[in-house]
């Protein structure tokens, strides 16, 4: 990797941020800029457009829980492509909604493929980086997210100011935009390195199977059976509390820039790109970090910055610390899925690690599922104070599990140390 020669798992990694672009950036995060106008378009109550919004993550769940069947079934590949080809007809009919209950419809549509397609092409980056890069290229894939925050953020108020009905007219260029993935994708793509005759980028040896490579550090066995792992489930527990204390930031932060702080439409949108523009670089610098400190500590660190910063939100309306507060959440924005992922990808099987990636997606899509209807109705009955409040105090509840799964990791590694030491002797 020195000097970052060429190899093919470069172009794939390039692929993955397209399809992270597509699933997340366009398919989940374009809702938080154009959620305030589609709400005024079709007169939803918070509440409302907190349950739509939901009809995301409940398609995301359902994509995230079957993705580990899929894989195991079919090609990566195609999975990819029909999940994208779902995701850009959901963009469309989105486009085309008049009332609460086809925006529901088109919303889940959304969800299924963004779900699908996320986990999958995450499980690809697995294959064609080595553990010893993992993090710094799930970091990289995970950026994707941060250009449909951006693109999202100028056009929606742009094409507001030009028309009433600009939310509708953004739908449908963020479908066209993922047909063009799709294409890429069909072309492109390849599921893992050794159909080409490749190793993957980092390996520094020829061994048949990743487990091999696990095993250069004294770790305790690799999980074979995801659904029986007490690790895996805590794992998942403290992704669930990130999937609910997240999304406060990226679905009703533009409203609530437009609604409480009173910002003008166009600045509360340049305010969410800024935000996609500073998280580019999350998730591949915190997770080169993890590769070095290891990945649930720097989990702990990542969760504490951004409970102090959503209780910041609340305190100041002034533009400017608005801005700053809004880098620096940014700034640890796309850590979190990066990390999750790279830390069951180190714990698990070469072969169970897209089923790892699902099982624990499907705590994180429950946490999103749930976090819009409450936030909703928190806005509806209280304010975003309260609900800014709630989020806080989730994400602190994570940040202590992670540091619990930092201590137990660390324990078992060093039982199994201990066990290799008595065997060699």
């Amino acid at each position: 990797m020195k000097g970052f020669p060429y190899h093919r798992g470069w172009l794939i990694l390039g692929i993955t941020v397209l399809n992270l672009f597509a699933c997340l950036g366009l398919g989940r995060f374009s809702l938080g800029a154009i959620l305030p106008f589609m709400r005024e378009g079709l007169s939803l109550s918070y509440t409302e457009a907190g349950i739509i919004a939901s009809a995301v993550f409940l398609g995301y769940l359902a994509g995230a829980v079957s993705v580990g069947f899929l894989t195991n079934r079919f090609p990566t590949k195609k999975v990819i492509i029909v999940s994208l080809i779902i995701s850009a007809a959901g963009m469309g009919a989105s486009a085309a909604v008049n009332h609460f209950f086809t925006a529901f419809l088109a919303f889940l549509v959304i969800g299924l493929g963004c779900g699908t397609g996320n986990v999958a092409s995450l499980s690809v980056v697995g294959k064609w980086f080595s553990i010893k890069y993992r993090g710094f290229a799930l970091g990289v894939t995970n950026s994707g997210s941060s250009f449909g925050m951006l693109i999202s953020g100028f056009l929606v108020p742009m094409l507001m100011m030009i028309n009433t009905g600009g939310w509708r007219i953004s739908w449908g260029i963020l479908a066209l935009l993922v047909v063009l993935i799709i294409i890429i994708n069909h072309f492109f793509l390849v599921d893992e390195p050794h159909e080409i005759g490749l190793k993957p980028i980092g390996a520094e040896r020829d061994p048949a199977s990743e487990e091999g490579e696990k095993l250069v550090q004294p770790r305790s066995p690799l999980i074979e059976n995801v659904y029986s792992s007490k690790l895996i489930y805590l794992i998942g527990i403290t992704y669930f509390t990130w999937g609910f204390s997240y999304l406060i930031f990226s679905t009703f932060f533009v409203d609530f820039l437009i609604t409480s702080v009173s910002l003008e439409p166009t600045l509360a949108g340049q305010i969410f790109a800024t935000a996609g523009i500073a998280s580019i670089a999350s998730g591949f610098l915190w997770g080169a970090l993890s590769d070095k400190i290891g990945r649930m500590l720097t989990l702990f660190i990542i969760y504490l910055i951004q409970t102090c910063l959503l209780i910041a939100f609340t305190v100041t309306t002034q533009p400017i610390f608005l801005f700053l507060e809004t880098i620096l959440y940014s700034l640890t924005l796309w850590a979190v899925p990066t990390i999750m992922v790279a830390a069951v990808s180190d714990l698990t099987a070469a072969r169970k690690t897209s089923m790892a990636i699902g099982f624990i997606t499907l705590f994180f899509g429950i946490g999103q599922w749930i976090a819009p209807m409450v936030t909703g109705v928190l806005v509806d009955y209280y304010n975003f104070t309260t609900a800014f409040y709630l989020s806080a105090a989730v994400c602190l509840t994570g940040s202590a599990g992670c540091m619990f799964l930092h201590l137990k990791i660390k324990s078992d590694k060093g039982t199994a140390a201990s066990g290799l030491q008595v065997k060699e002797s």
